[in-house]
């Protein structure tokens, strides 16, 4: 860490510092989901702050979609997952190495003609694979996803394991590994067959993550579109002079992730 960004730091009122440092352990998966907190108490007594500062912390971490509080048993982190912005890996992978069981069904696979602006990022001439896949942690529908790859690219994939390993690796095995992307993040009201899939009401609202991703020598060759539903997603950001940390977390779903 530089002076810079410890001096800053050494600004924040306490109870913010330690809502960043409880925040890191949930995120970064170091406490599990389900896991419980240590006592207010024991917490307090860790940082050297008073109860009511630790309860400030605590809040925002409550606040977050983190951690649930269960009258007469305790602290624990919520059944969510983060999805961080800050590195080149899939949502299925960032999900995964939190402990989130991640499961993913193949709805639809074909060649079709490409739409005018996906031909145009990916100089697909006229035709791409368009893969449609549903992404489940624990068992409960978080992301639909719909993926565009120059109709070459076809022959190359084995479809069924697209339900066992990321997109991205496969291309990588298959000579072509992603290198960088660029997202989009807007609000949208979710389809009736995107909301049938999300187990949610038609026209509910959503996060729709636009995502094109290129290869070494700067081809364009995924076009995604993933949709997170309103209900079950945030967006958080820290911001510091030489730093930057942006991700989504999944929250409970009315209880259940």
């Amino acid at each position: 860490m530089s002076a810079a960004r410890r001096t800053a730091d050494d600004r924040q009122p306490k109870y913010l510092r330690i809502h960043g440092a409880l925040r890191d352990l949930i995120t970064s998966g170091r406490w599990q989901a389900g896991s419980q907190l240590p006592s207010q108490r024991e917490l307090a007594d860790e940082f050297g702050v008073s109860i009511m500062t630790m309860r400030q912390a605590l809040g925002l971490l409550a606040g977050d979609g983190l951690i649930d509080t269960r009258h007469g048993s305790g602290t624990y982190v919520a059944a969510g997952y983060a999805y961080g912005l800050g590195h080149l890996r899939s949502f299925a992978a960032d999900l995964a190495a939190q402990g989130a069981r991640i499961t993913t069904r193949l709805l639809a696979a074909a060649t079709v003609a490409a739409p005018d602006d996906i031909d145009a990022r990916l100089g697909a001439a006229g035709e791409v694979l368009r893969l449609r896949r549903l992404r489940l942690a624990d068992g409960l529908p978080v992301i639909v996803q719909t993926s565009f790859l120059p109709a070459r690219l076809a022959a190359a994939l084995d479809l069924a394991d697209l339900c066992r390993r990321g997109l991205y690796t496969v291309l990588a095995e298959h000579g072509h590994p992603v290198s960088r992307t660029s997202e989009t993040v807007t609000t949208v009201t979710l389809s009736a067959n995107d909301a049938h899939d999300l187990g949610r009401p038609a026209a509910s609202p959503a996060l729709r993550s636009h995502q094109v991703s290129f290869t070494s020598a700067g081809l364009a060759i995924v076009d995604d579109h993933a949709l997170l539903a309103g209900d079950s997603v945030t967006i958080t950001a820290n911001r510091a002079a030489d730093h930057l940390e942006v991700h989504y977390t999944l929250a409970s779903r009315g209880g259940a992730a």
